[in-house]
């Protein structure tokens, strides 16, 4: 089934972001539609990327059924992934 992709480079600076565009490639490899985001339409899937900690996050509503975010610029804790043992 074909899917609408939407991807949004939070930095918004001046030079590629490579994790968008190997997600890019998987997912126009699968055949589904894929481009930057249009806050007025809808996605199936939103991939938010952020490469710096110092950049504000988007705070624009994203219409989609699934949005992910990643990147360096998120401040994601492994110890709090992990159930303590």
């Amino acid at each position: 089934m074909k899917k609408r992709i939407g991807l949004i480079d939070v930095d918004g600076h001046h030079f590629p972001n490579f994790a968008l565009m190997k997600i890019a490639n998987f997912h126009k490899t699968a055949g589904d539609t894929v481009e930057w985001v249009d806050y007025l339409k809808h996605y199936d899937k939103v991939y938010q990327s952020k490469v710096f900690t110092f950049t504000s996050d988007i705070q624009t509503p994203v219409q989609a059924d699934e949005s992910l975010k990643g990147g360096t610029g998120y401040k994601i804790c492994m110890a709090n992934c992990f159930a303590k043992t």
